[in-house]
């Protein structure tokens, strides 16, 4: 299972950039910027109650959002792991569960490398030209 530790790890390994916490009130969010442009490319690494992604029980679970191309976010909500973004532009913005059902490591990593992808200037170009 990738968790939320692995997640940050993963980040600070690939793309060179620290957490930023930027909301006192809630300790364990964190975000992600592309520091050349500023942009977030994992809006959040969050641990929020399990109610809020259209579930039963009122426990806590940890979520990151990510970017991606609307086209391939209409399939993977399909997935039990995967859901519209909880708060915001469900359009372009996708959160992954990072719970017992979440997808494999290399799923969640192409997610995080996508979105990063789309924060950068030039992302049109990136994002078709990159393997």
């Amino acid at each position: 299972m990738f968790c939320r530790q692995d997640v940050i790890d993963y980040i600070k390994e690939k793309y060179n950039v620290e957490p930023e916490y930027l909301r006192p009130k809630y300790p364990n969010y964190c975000a992600f910027r592309n520091p050349e442009t500023k942009k977030r490319f994992a809006c959040w690494i969050a641990n929020i109650w399990k109610k809020f992604v259209n579930a039963w029980e009122e426990w806590t679970i940890d979520i990151i959002d990510v970017k991606c191309d609307p086209n391939m976010i209409e399939y993977l909500r399909t997935q039990p792991w995967l859901r519209p973004w909880y708060h915001m532009n469900k359009k372009h913005w996708l959160t992954i569960l990072l719970w017992p059902l979440s997808p494999k490591e290399d799923l969640v990593k192409s997610l995080i490398d996508i979105s990063y992808k789309y924060s950068c200037k030039d992302w049109k170009k990136l994002l078709w030209l990159s393997k």
